[in-house]
């Protein structure tokens, strides 16, 4: 599985959103499901798939789909 491939695992799961709505470089700000709560359950499962903590600063960093899946990328 693509870095990218799991990070819109991760959204749709989270936001109870369909994959398929999911673009590459859509906005994490133009995602209506997206608030403070399943911010949190994004962190605790990003967290878990990479198997170790994430730097805050890199989460706040986040922009779009695309960050995401870097953020992946880099703490493999």
């Amino acid at each position: 599985m693509t870095a990218m491939q799991e990070a819109k695992e991760i959204l749709s799961g989270c936001l109870f959103v369909p994959i398929e709505r999911i673009g590459d470089d859509v906005s994490m700000q133009s995602i209506k499901e997206l608030d403070s709560l399943s911010f949190a359950a994004i962190t605790v499962e990003l967290e878990d798939r990479v198997g170790r903590e994430i730097d805050p600063v890199d989460l706040i960093k986040l922009r779009t789909v695309r960050d995401l899946a870097g953020l992946i990328e880099r703490y493999r």
